[in-house]
């Protein structure tokens, strides 16, 4: 396949992330055709044939707009910070004015809020309905990746948090990532069209159901500390972590777990991909070796 369903070279910035690499891998063994963009390009060495790796700048608009140039789709996948709002801005604007006609963003499962990074994620939702370029928006719950975030504080006996006792529908990034791809293979998305894309996992587990998981998987106990959210905090701010990570990891505690937010359940992975989404459990086993 020397093109994506007709449409041409496919731009993915954000390309060395969690997602993002992911999806120029898969459109890359597809034999899409690719530019792989990251403020620290990937070694040439390690694309497909058809994959090309440039440097962006996002404090350089001319940058961008090379970046973007001759692209007929564009894909935004990139990591949490101060900054992503007005770079992926930056992006879209850039996208538009190339006369590209699709965007397909990575956002976040969305609802008003203050907390980062939702709020950079709507900020950005916001300006795509304000342009003229078609979206494709994925919406997935908090990755599963989350717990191995974990790792240390499980190592130590310290994990624990504020999430409460409801479920959390956690997701794998390579079913975000799989979702994205197969979107830009079949055409789904492209031109025009405007359509937001709710992904889960299969099902919510709690924190000690998690535990119970992970005790399993490493052989020895593992246990979930409940704590209030100023005990958490303080805990995390004494371990030395930013202070923007310890508000995203509480703002996930009780926005998303504790306030039943992650316990729903979409069947839009199913749907665009035919498979099942990859279970918690599935995702503990093959991460055992972090926690040990």
């Amino acid at each position: 396949m020397n093109e994506v369903s007709g449409q041409g070279l496919v731009a993915v910035a954000g390309a060395t992330g969690r997602v993002g690499s992911v999806i120029v891998e898969g459109l890359s063994a597809a034999g899409a055709t690719v530019r792989s963009l990251s403020r620290t390009p990937s070694d040439p060495d390690t694309a497909g044939a058809r994959t090309t790796s440039r440097q962006i700048d996002y404090a350089d608009a001319g940058s961008i707009a090379s970046a973007v140039e001759g692209a007929s789709m564009l894909v935004i996948s990139l990591g949490s910070s101060d900054d992503q709002a007005h770079q992926e801005i930056a992006l879209i604007d850039a996208a538009v004015h190339a006369g590209i006609e699709h965007v397909v963003k990575v956002s976040t499962w969305a609802w008003p809020s203050r907390m980062h990074p939702i709020d950079w994620h709507l900020q950005v939702e916001d300006h795509l309905s304000k342009v003229d370029i078609g979206y494709s928006l994925l919406r997935p719950t908090t990755f599963t990746a989350v717990i191995g975030a974990q790792a240390n504080l499980i190592k130590n006996n310290l994990w624990g948090g504020a999430a409460g006792t409801l479920p959390a529908n956690l997701i794998d990034v390579r079913d975000v990532a799989d979702v994205a791809t197969r979107l830009i293979l079949s055409g789904a998305a492209s031109g025009p069209v405007r359509r937001p894309y709710h992904l889960t996992g299969p099902g919510g587990l709690s924190m000690d159901a998690i535990a119970e998981h992970l005790s399993q998987a490493i052989g020895r106990t593992v246990k979930y500390t409940h704590r209030t959210p100023d005990e958490q905090r303080a805990l995390l701010l004494s371990l030395g972590l930013p202070d923007m990570i310890v508000g995203l990891l509480l703002g996930i505690d009780v926005e998303a777990f504790a306030s039943g937010a992650s316990t729903e359940k979409t069947s839009t992975v199913e749907a665009v991909l035919g498979r099942a989404p990859r279970s918690i459990p599935d995702w503990i086993t093959e991460n055992a070796e972090l926690f040990r």
